[in-house]
C-alpha cells in the first residue's frame, strides 16, 4: 500500500472514529459524571500515549525537554486535556448529543478568527460571507430551528458548547506553533492536563470507581477520541 493509500486509509478511520464521539460522550455520562468521566478518560490517555512512546523509542526525546517545554505544556495542558473537556463534557450534560457536537465543531470557524489577531493572517470577502453564514447555522441549532422567537433551549449548554469550541481553536493554534515531536508534546500536555484533572476532582469531590459501562467509556474515550 503506498503513502497516498494510506493517508486516506487514516484519515477515514479518524472519520469513522470521531463520529462516534456524541454518542460515546453522552452512553458514558449516563453511568459516570463528567468529572469521574474525564479523570479516567484522561488516565487511560496518558497510559496510551506513554506506550506508544515506549513502542516509538522516543523516550530519550522525553528526557531532552528543557524547562520551557514543561512550561508551555504545562500552559497548553490545562487548556486541553483540562479546561476544553471540562467545559465540553458539561455541556454534554445539558444539551442532546446532535446539538451539542455540531456546536462544538464549529472550532473551525472559531479558529479562522483567531488566526486573524494570532497568527496575523488575512481573510478575504468570502470567508467573511462564510463565517456568517456559518453563525447563522449556530443560532438555527441553538434554537432548534425557532428562529423568529431567538429562543435558546439552553442557554448555558450552548454558550458551554461554543466555549469548549474556543478553547480548542486556541489550543490548535498555540499547539501549531510548538514545533516538538507531535507524541512527546501530547504526552507532556496530558500529564500536566492529567495534574490539574486530579486537583479538580479532589477539590469538587472524590475519586470512584465507576460502573463497567461507565469504565468501558472512559477506555473507548480516553483511546480514541481525546
Amino acid at each position: 500500500m503506498n503513502a497516498q493509500k494510506k493517508a486516506y486509509l487514516y484519515a477515514a478511520l479518524v472519520v469513522l472514529i470521531w463520529s462516534t464521539i456524541a454518542s460515546a460522550f453522552k452512553i458514558s455520562l449516563r453511568h459516570v459524571d463528567f468529572p469521574q468521566l474525564l479523570f479516567y478518560s484522561a488516565g487511560f490517555s496518558l497510559i496510551t500515549l506513554f506506550i506508544i512512546l515506549i513502542l516509538q523509542k522516543k523516550l530519550s526525546l522525553l528526557r531532552a525537554c528543557h524547562r520551557r517545554d514543561y512550561l508551555t505544556s504545562a500552559i497548553l495542558g490545562f487548556l486541553n486535556p483540562f479546561l476544553y473537556y471540562i467545559v465540553l463534557l458539561k455541556a454534554y450534560t445539558l444539551l442532546p448529543a446532535q446539538q451539542a457536537v455540531a456546536l462544538n465543531y464549529t472550532w473551525a470557524i472559531q479558529l479562522v478568527i483567531l488566526s486573524i489577531p494570532i497568527l496575523k493572517q488575512k481573510i478575504g470577502l468570502k470567508s467573511m460571507v462564510a463565517i456568517i453564514i456559518s453563525y447563522v447555522g449556530v443560532l438555527i441549532i441553538s434554537t432548534q430551528g425557532n428562529i423568529a422567537t431567538f429562543r435558546i433551549t439552553n442557554f448555558e449548554g450552548t454558550l458551554l458548547a461554543l466555549g469548549s469550541a474556543f478553547i480548542w481553536a486556541l489550543f490548535w493554534i498555540y499547539n501549531i506553533k510548538d514545533k516538538r515531536d507531535a507524541v512527546v508534546k501530547l504526552f507532556l500536555n496530558f500529564l500536566f492536563g492529567f495534574a490539574y484533572i486530579c486537583v479538580y476532582v479532589m477539590i469538587t469531590q472524590k475519586v470512584e470507581i465507576p460502573m463497567l459501562f461507565g469504565l468501558v467509556g472512559a477506555a473507548y474515550i480516553g483511546v480514541f477520541e481525546m
